[in-house]
């Protein structure tokens, strides 16, 4: 899966950024840090059910934003009637990377972000490609623990569902423009 990210600016000082990636300026804007924070869904509804605190040790989550798009690349910025930006939509559709118990520990954050500085080169300050970041997450889905691969929840019939899909994660990445930054791959 590709998820573009960046692509307004970067994340706001003090936003929640639990499963979400973004990036970020430092030191006067010599360096960009770009970040990616997996979340703890282990206490989450989903993973509390008895099948699945008796199947999964740890459950990392990643929030996929804007799942209803299909570039890889950063939607185009249509001018808004409104002189106020509108709210981003709350989450809706996420990844949970599941780790059963007594499992490998390789791959496992344990809370650790994926995290990467891009520093200035020489005088000149670090630039954000006019197209934004790529995430890259591959790896295969996984059986939840109750052999669904995805599950969905809402808080009532006329709200928005909330789903996810269970994940085995292969290889984690940031791209710019086509170019491979950094990866972590487990093992």
């Amino acid at each position: 899966m590709r998820i573009p990210f960046g692509c307004t600016g970067p994340v706001a000082a003090g936003e929640p950024r639990a499963g979400l990636v973004g990036w970020s300026p430092e030191q006067d804007g010599k360096r960009i840090r770009i970040v990616l924070e997996p979340a703890d869904w282990s206490q989450t509804a989903l993973f509390t059910t008895p099948e699945a605190t008796e199947k999964w040790e740890a459950v990392e989550g990643f929030w996929v934003p804007r799942p209803w798009l299909v570039s890889e690349t950063c939607p185009g910025i249509i001018a808004a009637s409104a002189p106020v930006e509108p709210a981003a939509s709350p989450q809706s559709v996420g990844l949970a990377a599941v780790f059963e118990r007594g499992g490998s520990r390789l791959g496992r954050r344990d809370g650790r972000a994926y995290s990467f500085t891009i520093r200035n080169n020489g005088e000149a300050p670090p630039v954000v490609p006019a197209g934004g970041f790529t995430l890259v997450l591959a790896g295969r889905i996984a059986a939840l623990a109750d052999g669904r691969a995805f599950a969905c929840t809402a808080s009532g019939p006329d709200q928005r569902p909330v789903c996810v899909a269970g994940v085995q994660l292969d290889r984690v990445a940031f791209e710019a423009e086509g170019e491979t930054l950094t990866e972590w791959r487990p093992g």
